[in-house]
């Protein structure tokens, strides 16, 4: 009898441990992915914005001092039907992780997404434009998604907005638009103070198409979903909230209980305000 027992007892130490051993496996698988959301995140803000604004690059090369397109403008062509700001961060990701070389070539900027070679093209898995935390299934020959779409102030109009080269700029404009750049001049609320890129779940499109596939404003509308969770606009792949980059480079996690107002501040670029979160 005793010895029957003693092997109950074993069996349950074993069994305690095994389950401490997952959860442990599944805290850290869940914190290392949160860090490579985070980087990919950082990346795409330091290549989209380059944040560091010098007024000349290495051998005196100018660098932009302005927040590119949220499409490849093509004249005539609504926005959904361009190709996303992506491609204009695209020399810069790492070739590594990234199929860049053979995407360049297979790319045609000159004509709009439904061409058949950008179509093509699209089906490209881009690592830098996933999160690695429940990565989207997508069926084979559909185009490769993003985690990831470029923040473009409030309400669904928001990239459509034009920003004045002098003056004061919509209240409800952000970093993205789609018909043309944003200076780094005209995001007077500061660099560090508004947003750029967020991560988000819901329903997630093309990271090649232009449009609300890749660029969204923050739905701030009576019935909208919430802003950040599971179940939100943002977040849904980290239970803790979602990441988002910053015109300066920098990433941040929000988490579900952010002030709704802060966050919908930081979304837009000349709202006046100052010192919403720590620099």
């Amino acid at each position: 009898m005793s010895r029957r027992i003693a092997v109950v007892v074993i069996l349950l130490l074993v069994l305690m441990a095994a389950g401490l051993l997952v959860t442990y496996i599944q805290k850290a698988r869940l914190a290392a992915h949160l860090v490579i959301s985070q980087n990919n995140l950082r990346q795409l803000a330091l290549f989209a914005a380059h944040h560091t604004n010098p007024s000349a690059g290495p051998q005196g090369i100018e660098l932009p001092k302005e927040i590119p397109p949220a499409t490849v403008v093509l004249p005539g062509v609504a926005p959904e039907n361009r190709l996303s700001w992506v491609v204009s961060v695209l020399p810069g990701v790492d070739q590594t992780r990234n199929p860049v070389a053979e995407l360049l070539t297979r790319i045609d900027i000159t004509q709009p997404w439904s061409a058949e070679r950008n179509q093509i093209a699209s089906r490209m898995r881009l690592n830098l434009m996933l999160c690695p935390e429940n990565t989207p299934q997508i069926p084979t020959g559909s185009p490769a998604v993003t985690c990831y779409v470029g923040i473009a102030g409030l309400g669904p109009a928001a990239a459509t907005l034009v920003i004045p080269q002098t003056g004061p700029s919509p209240l409800r404009a952000g970093a993205f638009r789609y018909d043309a750049p944003t200076p780094f001049d005209r995001i007077t609320d500061g660099l560090s103070q508004t947003l750029l890129i967020g991560e988000t779940a819901d329903e997630p499109g093309p990271w090649l198409r232009g449009g609300p596939s890749t660029t969204r404003g923050l739905d701030d509308s009576a019935n909208a979903k919430p802003l950040i969770g599971m179940e939100g606009q943002f977040g849904g792949y980290f239970p803790n909230g979602a990441n988002f980059a910053f015109c300066d480079g920098s990433v941040r996690l929000f988490t579900p209980l952010t002030t709704v107002s802060i966050l919908l501040k930081l979304a837009t670029i000349a709202g006046g305000e100052n010192e919403l979160i720590p620099e």
